[in-house]
């Protein structure tokens, strides 16, 4: 009996988190590595980390995002360099998201809307597609909705206010240093703690300032500066006027119509859904609705207007918009069969999802490398040569012993035509000569790589005449007679 009513309270909860690993392990393509990517960039400091040089510098100021990128760095040091420990901090951010929406969706309704919330969230393709890659899009939303959630129990505690708030303002604070733009989210965590706001604004606020001077306090005991992690963002942004700077083609609601009829896109059916979910919300007039409701919004304003300050509008931003949008989905549903609705999103995942053509190139970008970089840690450390973009930048980041430089990087969007041009070449280029191992295998090429890495490619020896050191069957590692190579 006590195991049947344990099953009945967590069971279905259980299948649904499930359901959400298996999804997410079966998208999972490992992080592309794109040439002046934040992925890669952030891979780097990451590495750096675990090998013990803090973030320095303009160019590697992000490395001040410390809820971001030290949990990655302790998992790089804990399993070593590779596409898992990189992605496992996304994945866990990603999958608390769908904690997230069952807690507020429960609290919010009742336990059946909680449900159908965390299987939208779970099933979800842009959050399936991006909790493999190290962005903090995957991340920063889960502790958003977290301190929602907190300052939700707060309103309605009698004697345990001020401890929620306090959680609340920890989780914002967390977020903060994942991406600066989760306290744009503020005024959500405190529509949701309105009734009892002048009781616990202050331990809130207290909350979320702590994390970031907690963060300075470390920095300053490392050797760096105090302000860096409280001012953070910094030399590579740009600013602009956001109404001048806005149209049509590149706006989040040309993105979601445009996507609306295309199945291969992360966005299909999403915008339909949502128009049709606020309607019902605004006929029934559902109380229930107003936060979240709120809370979409005020993030999807923000993406649409606020975003044009400093950055271009890539699909990934909207993950801010998964949870509520799943929350409303969820109270429109209301009453229905949680198992008709979380069926029916994942089989609409399932089919965007398989539509995406970087899926075939898993065997090779990510398990194949991954034995390949196993058999290098065996060998003497030493620069690599091979004629894939994507496995040169990845096995010179995994492999690297030294401090990794990190490379400026430009929005396009501040840039002239000749500038971007120029930005999409890597400059400049590895020397070959310099390298002490050649590594031979299956060559992607993706969109992704630097524009003139053609160029590399033609300077890549044959291994004619060359010491094979392994093989490994589709990929083969072969030492150069190079003098002069140098440890990464």
């Amino acid at each position: 009996m006590k195991a049947r009513i344990r099953w009945e309270r967590w069971g279905p909860l259980t299948l649904i988190l499930m359901l959400g690993v298996a999804l997410r392990v079966w998208c999972w393509v490992g992080p592309d590595m794109a040439w002046l990517s934040d992925e890669s960039r952030f891979a780097t400091v990451v590495k750096n980390m675990t090998n013990g040089y803090l973030p320095d510098g303009p160019t590697e100021w992000f490395g001040t995002r410390a809820v971001l990128l030290a949990p990655a760095a302790l998992f790089m040091r804990l399993f070593g360099a590779s596409d898992v420990s990189v992605s496992i901090w996304p994945f866990i951010g990603s999958m608390g998201a769908v904690l997230m929406a069952y807690l507020l969706g429960r609290d919010l309704a009742n336990r059946g809307v909680g449900l159908m919330a965390a299987g939208l969230v779970a099933a979800a393709p842009i959050e399936v597609r991006l909790s493999g890659f190290l962005r903090p899009d995957a991340i920063m939303p889960a502790f958003v909705a977290l301190s929602v959630w907190c300052a939700l129990r707060a309103a309605r505690s009698e004697s345990h206010a001020t401890r929620w708030a306090v959680g609340g303002g920890l989780a914002l604070g967390a977020g903060w240093s994942v991406r600066e733009s989760a306290l744009i989210m503020a005024p959500v965590v405190i529509a949701a703690a309105w009734p009892v706001l002048r009781r616990v604004i202050v331990p809130g606020i207290i909350g979320a300032v702590s994390v970031r001077l907690t963060t300075a306090l470390v920095w300053v005991l490392l050797g760096g500066s105090a302000m860096a992690p409280i001012s953070s963002a910094g030399g590579e942004l740009a600013y602009r006027n956001p109404i001048a700077a806005w149209n049509w083609s590149e706006s989040y609601t040309s993105q979601l119509l445009h996507g609306a009829l295309r199945p291969n896109d992360l966005l299909f059916f999403a915008g339909p859904v949502v128009v049709a979910t606020l309607s019902v919300h605004w006929f029934r007039e559902e109380r229930r609705a107003i936060l979240p409701m709120i809370w979409l919004a005020w993030a999807f304003f923000y993406l649409e207007f606020g975003t044009l300050l400093n950055v271009t509008k890539p699909y990934r931003y909207l993950t801010l918009c998964v949870i509520p949008a799943a929350i409303l989905v969820a109270l429109a549903l209301d009453g229905l069969d949680v198992r008709v609705a979380v069926v029916a999103a994942t089989v609409l995942s399932v089919w965007v999802l398989s539509s995406l053509p970087i899926r075939r190139y898993r065997s090779d970008d990510v398990v194949l490398l991954s034995r390949v970089s196993a058999q290098l840690a065996k060998l003497p450390a030493g620069p690599i040569a091979t004629e894939s973009y994507t496995w040169w930048t990845k096995l010179h980041i995994y492999r690297a012993t030294s401090r990794l430089t990190v490379p400026k990087a430009e929005d396009p969007a501040f840039s002239t035509p000749a500038r971007i041009r120029q930005l999409r070449q890597m400059t400049p280029l590895p020397l070959v000569t310099d390298a002490r191992y050649l590594v031979t295998g299956p060559v992607h090429p993706r969109g992704g790589w630097p524009k003139n890495w053609s160029q590399y490619r033609e300077t890549v020896p044959s291994t004619e005449g060359l010491e094979l050191v392994a093989d490994l069957g589709r990929a083969q590692i072969w030492r150069l007679p190079v003098t002069n190579a140098v440890a990464p």
